[in-house]
C-alpha cells in the first residue's frame, strides 16, 4: 500500500520503493505500474546488488555519512544501467535476443 512504513526510506522521506538491507526486501507501492514498475523494480534490485555484494561498505568507508545516500544511488544507477547495457552487448555479440531474464533492454 502507498501508506505502508517500509516506503519510507532511513531519511524519512516517503518513497515509491525501497530497498531494506536489514530484512533483504524490496518494497514497492502498488501504485507504481508498467512500464515504470519494471524500471522501479530493476533499480531496487541494483541497490539490493551493491548492498549484498558489500560496495556500499567500500563506499561508506571512503565518504562522509552526508556523502553516503547520493554516492548510494550513484552506484545504483551504475549497476543498473551499466549491467543492464552489458548483458545487452554480450547478447548481441552472441546473435541472442538483447534480453536478461525477461527484462529487455533498448539501448536507443
Amino acid at each position: 500500500m502507498p501508506d505502508d512504513p517500509r516506503l519510507i526510506d532511513r531519511t524519512g522521506v516517503r518513497r515509491i520503493a525501497t530497498a531494506d538491507p536489514s530484512t533483504s526486501t524490496v518494497c514497492v507501492s502498488e501504485e507504481v505500474s508498467s512500464p515504470l514498475l519494471d524500471r522501479v523494480m530493476v533499480h531496487e534490485v541494483a541497490h539490493a546488488v551493491t548492498m549484498s555484494y558489500g560496495l556500499l561498505d567500500s563506499l561508506h568507508d571512503m565518504l562522509p555519512p552526508d556523502r553516503w545516500v547520493p554516492v548510494e544511488e550513484w552506484a545504483a544507477e551504475l549497476v543498473e544501467k551499466h549491467g543492464m547495457e552489458a548483458m545487452a552487448l554480450a547478447s548481441e555479440s552472441l546473435g541472442r535476443p538483447v534480453c536478461v531474464r525477461g527484462l529487455c533492454y533498448d539501448r536507443s
